[in-house]
């Protein structure tokens, strides 16, 4: 199977060439399988943009007793963490490596994310990219060059960067960052190759649309404002109706409780009055 780039489209390119390629750090992990609802981490490599690894740990799932040595698990079998500690325990190393990274990025990022919180780990709030889908977004074969790729493996895109993952973990998670920046320079190489004129002829129709836009939503920002003073208008004279009517009723003797009622009304008139000429 043969990779193609496939035009994601001027925003997609604008965005995927703009994405950092500093202050970020890369996830590689091994676990006992690939279920994220019963399976564990039991590998866990971190590395920066730089390649240096900040994070390498082999651990002990809390759950997880048996499970077969495959792909998964990277040949790790139950017996090579006997003894290890629990990822839980370097919660804190973890969530402070995403917390300060500007970018997190690995090659399935919502199952290393699951895996992780699996685990006992809490993650704080970060920017991530899933590197595999964002390479099948952007890239359709030779079968199917009009539309991206159905499927892409890990072993696919670094080869099409003509990168090595390496033997370890850890040369995974540099790999990972390897095809990133380089998926990244794919897109902003594509955006130059269409030229300075394109681009000022885009922005300049970009301008246009937001000087639109802006026209619209006076327009509709007025119209409210107008239907809202209306509304405020129609509160203010149920408000004098329901006053006058109490009026009248103190004067002709009514019971008070229909007093208070028609006080109450008058009173929530006059909020929904306020608050309609307030907005």
């Amino acid at each position: 199977m043969r990779y193609l780039f496939l035009d994601p489209g001027d925003d997609k390119l604008i965005e995927m060439s703009e994405m950092p390629v500093e202050n970020g750090i890369a996830v590689s992990l091994r676990t006992t399988g690939y279920d994220a609802d019963e399976d564990e981490v039991i590998q866990l490599s971190i590395v920066d943009f730089d390649g240096n690894e900040l994070f390498a740990k082999t651990v002990k799932p809390q759950n997880a007793e048996d499970w077969k040595a495959s792909e998964a698990s990277g040949g790790i079998s139950p017996a090579d963490v006997e003894g290890m500690p629990e990822l839980y325990q370097f919660e804190e190393e973890i969530s402070e490596l995403f917390e300060n990274a500007e970018i997190v990025i690995a090659q399935h990022l919502s199952f290393a994310k699951a895996m992780i919180e699996q685990s006992w780990v809490t993650l704080p709030d970060f920017k991530g990219f899933d590197l595999l889908e964002g390479f099948r977004e952007s890239h359709c074969t030779d079968d199917y060059r009009s539309e991206p790729a159905a499927a892409v493996a890990f072993d696919g895109v670094v080869g099409y960067y003509g990168l090595s993952s390496g033997t370890t973990l850890t040369d995974e998670a540099r790999a990972v960052v390897s095809a990133y920046k380089a998926l990244v320079k794919e897109h902003a190489d594509e955006r130059a190759a269409k030229g300075e004129g394109y681009w000022d002829a885009h922005n300049a129709r970009m301008a246009e649309q937001a000087a639109e836009d802006a026209k619209v939503q006076a327009f509709v920002a007025k119209r409210e404002k107008n239907f809202n003073r209306m509304n405020g208008l129609l509160w203010v004279a149920a408000c004098l109706i329901f006053i006058s009517l109490d009026i009248q009723l103190y004067q002709r003797g009514a019971d008070v409780g229909a007093m208070i009622v028609g006080g109450a009304i008058a009173v929530f008139a006059l909020i929904r009055a306020i608050a309609n000429f307030r907005k």
